[in-house]
């Protein structure tokens, strides 16, 4: 990294070394891809993300090695000691069976869960989170059977339960449109049913809602949703803390970001944009404070699509938001 202006040379995430399967000898963060947008019920595109993620990540890839940032904002430094790899993208068949391309999604997450490294996912729709976390916790139980740790499981042999942040315009907790369980609609309502996840903390959710949403049946389930506009005046007038209050502290988290969660007027490129949502500050405040709170394991950033986002905007708060999640989970580590 940093040996060549961001215009130039092959386009992986911050410039890091493309290395297929990485290890921890090669870097402590393993950045994939998986082009894949399926199960979109809208407009679709959002195939092209993990492409105009990494092009854009590019814009911080002056680093040397493993020189640090320092965000006076934040008031710290980010990344520093932290090696990138580029473990590509996830090779998936236009034409087959979503069970088909859900397994190769999380054959290849979970090698890289295995090996060790700090997973950063680049969606894609939605609905790849679902196969996502197949791989997480396949990973996380150094398994190769598609049979998750069962809940309650606390040998010392097995991980620890695994809980979810999301931050999404939607709840994700459709049973199915049109018959097709597997959409975009859908990945928590999956995640939860097969016991991947024990809990579920819903941030930016806002919009006109319908029986199908399963509102109801979520929130019997445990499924915390915090909707937009309430986030948005807690954090105006008492802070962040409160919001995150509910999850348990050091509990084992997986982050999923959909990138409509944020205003379509700073990130107008996605598929299904819904008026209002968070600020980049926002957003950043939230994730950053999941991190103080959590022990946050990997993430996924998802439907970023790039034939609806003039200036890049959605890919830039996309790239950024990734460095600050991992820069404050590393900052942490380092105590």
């Amino acid at each position: 990294m940093g040996e060549s202006m961001p215009f130039a040379g092959i386009a992986t995430f911050l410039k890091s070394p493309f290395v297929p399967e990485p290890t921890v000898a090669d870097g402590e963060v393993a950045v994939i891809g998986v082009p894949y947008d399926e199960g979109t019920t809208a407009r679709a595109g959002a195939r092209e993300g993990p492409r105009v993620l990494r092009a854009i990540s590019a814009n911080w890839a002056y680093r040397e090695g493993t020189e640090p940032y320092w965000d006076g904002e934040a008031g710290v430094s980010l990344l520093g000691g932290v090696r990138f790899v580029d473990a590509g993208d996830v090779a998936l068949a236009p034409t087959a069976s979503a069970d088909t391309n859900h397994t190769r999604i999380a054959d290849h997450v979970a090698k890289v869960v295995r090996a060790g490294l700090f997973p950063l996912v680049l969606g894609g729709d939605h609905s790849v989170t679902y196969p996502v976390l197949q791989g997480v916790v396949r990973g996380r139980a150094g398994l190769h059977s598609d049979t998750p740790t069962a809940p309650g499981d606390d040998t010392d042999d097995a991980p620890r339960a695994l809980s979810l942040v999301q931050f999404d315009a939607h709840m994700d907790y459709w049973e199915d449109i049109g018959g097709e369980r597997y959409t975009h609609a859908s990945p928590i309502i999956r995640a939860h049913e097969e016991g991947l996840i024990q809990g579920v903390t819903q941030f930016g959710i806002r919009g006109l809602h319908t029986e199908a949403d399963n509102v109801l049946l979520a929130g019997e389930r445990g499924v915390a949703s915090v909707w937009c506009q309430q986030a948005k005046r807690e954090l105006a007038e008492r802070g962040v803390e409160r919001l995150i209050e509910h999850i348990s502290p050091g509990v084992d988290v997986w982050v999923t970001f959909d990138i409509d969660c944020l205003d379509p007027a700073v990130a107008p490129g996605t598929g299904t944009p819904e008026p209002g949502g968070f600020t980049y500050y926002e957003a950043k405040d939230l994730l950053l404070a999941v991190v103080r709170r959590a022990t946050v394991v990997g993430m996924d950033l998802v439907e970023v699509n790039p034939l609806y986002d003039p200036g890049q905007l959605a890919a830039l708060h996309g790239a950024r938001l990734i460095l600050d999640l991992a820069g404050a989970v590393f900052e942490r580590r380092r105590g």
